[in-house]
């Protein structure tokens, strides 16, 4: 059976990021399965809605105000609500920390679609003003409305826990569904043992803690070692990191610290593929697709709990002083350390086709 499908989320393709590779990977891979999907989305950078068409899925992009890139305030939301006032099946919408996201759950619906929401969700706020804001109202609102959501998308055990605990009247609600990687990665191989970087590749905010990543680099080069930590991302906290290297390596710093631009997905996995090791210290993540695909190719990694979510076994950094980071970064770039898990991850068309099921059996109900 074709669905009626519609995505509500804060950004989308060509923005780059985690929740908009999972809408666009969900989107387009449904939409070629034969599903007339929609996706709605903000856009801040714009005064009217635009409405396109990118590889078969209708792309709705709604003007929002989006403060340092958070918050996603829809400044249309009559348009939004017309469109779910159509004859769909499934409205399923990411982010519980955007405005647009959760607009279908405050409005009447027609009883015939069913509301799903991926939460996304792995801290309570990446700034003082967001876990503020969480603790003075949002959490409490979420709560309330989310009992109207049908099915809550968790994309891990870690996100699953996460989500149950901090909305109790989700539980028996919930279904794990782990995000998918795409199958190009299986044309590449690792190849980077003797080589001279480690790739970190991502959003680049705070709580990433990139500038870790450059102060425990800066610690190797003043001992002497000749490691180089590479940047692939854009963000609000680039700028920031870029004086956190100057002020640690001074003239040394485009040396070591790379700060490459956003690549293409050959470029990417190509970089990747020839990376020493890949980096993540983030404190807040449900699934690290990098890390992911680093973890698939066999590159040793150097990360926290958060950043392996989907098996954090292997996680090998524990606390967050230069000198430990330094310490972990030097065993595994000297000794190539391999990630042991039993884990397996799967490829999207895999993450897809249960999604789908999930939807036709939810529609069954």
């Amino acid at each position: 059976m074709n669905l009626r499908i519609v995505y509500v989320t804060p950004r989308y393709y060509p923005h780059l990021g985690g929740v908009e590779h999972v809408v666009r990977n969900f989107a387009e891979r449904l939409a070629a399965r034969g599903h007339n999907v929609t996706v709605i989305t903000g856009e801040p950078d714009i005064k009217k809605t635009i409405i396109e068409e990118i590889n078969n899925v209708e792309v709705v992009r709604i003007s929002t105000l989006a403060p340092n890139e958070a918050y996603h305030f829809p400044k249309d939301k009559q348009k939004i609500a017309s469109i779910l006032q159509d004859n769909l099946d499934i409205v399923h919408t990411h982010s519980l920390h955007s405005a647009i996201s959760i607009l279908p759950m405050t409005i009447k619906r027609p009883v015939n679609w069913k509301l799903i929401m991926t939460t996304h969700f792995s801290t309570a706020g990446y700034t003082f003003l967001r876990r503020l804001l969480w603790r003075l109202a949002w959490r409490r609102y979420l709560a309330n409305i989310l009992k109207s959501v049908d099915l809550i998308h968790a994309t891990s055990s870690f996100e699953s826990r996460m989500v149950s605990t901090y909305f109790p009247t989700t539980k028996g609600r919930i279904a794990t569904i782990p995000v998918g990687i795409d199958e190009d990665i299986l044309n590449y191989r690792w190849k980077g043992r003797y080589s001279d970087y480690m790739l970190y590749s991502g959003r680049l905010e705070k709580y990433k803690q990139v500038h870790l990543a450059i102060k425990a680099t800066a610690h190797l080069v003043k001992q002497g070692y000749t490691y180089k930590l590479m940047i692939t991302g854009s963000g609000p906290y680039k700028n920031q990191l870029i004086k956190i290297s100057k002020r640690e390596l001074g003239l040394l710093t485009n040396r070591f610290i790379i700060f490459d631009s956003s690549k293409s997905r050959d470029e990417y996995l190509e970089t990747l593929s020839n990376a020493r090791a890949a980096i993540s210290l983030s404190v807040a993540e449900n699934f690290n697709l990098f890390i992911a695909e680093a973890y698939s190719l066999g590159i040793p990694i150097i990360a926290t709990p958060q950043s392996v979510a989907f098996c954090p076994e292997i996680a090998n950094v524990n606390t967050f002083e230069r000198e430990h980071v330094a310490n972990v970064m030097l065993s595994v770039l000297k000794n190539n350390e391999k990630n042991k898990c039993e884990y397996k991850l799967t490829m999207w068309q895999a993450t897809v086709e249960t999604l789908e099921n999930v939807y036709n059996t939810l529609l069954s109900t």
